[in-house]
């Protein structure tokens, strides 16, 4: 994760912040970038707002929380159930 880090740093130090990805935290991010996949991003709204709604946008909420409960919450962004077991 480290040389990640530093190539994003890396990165960013050289072309700035470029705000380019929707989301209002990092885990958001996180987890839209894992619900796109093979899906369009009006999906993918709708599937963040039930997670939302449902107080799963962290990563404490979201390691345990029942997988077949998290699928239903990811519904809207399509292959919930691939989606469910990487998120």
């Amino acid at each position: 994760m480290l040389e990640l880090e530093e190539l994003y740093k890396k990165l960013r130090d050289n072309f700035g912040y470029l705000d380019w990805w929707p989301g209002d935290t990092k885990v958001e991010i996180v987890v839209g970038a894992i619900l796109t996949q093979n899906t369009a991003w009006k999906n993918v709204e709708k599937a963040i707002k039930n997670l939302r709604e449902r107080k799963m946008l962290s990563l404490e909420r979201l390691a345990s929380t029942e997988l077949k409960e998290l699928e239903d919450a990811i519904r809207p962004s399509g292959f919930y159930k691939q989606k469910g077991k990487k998120a």
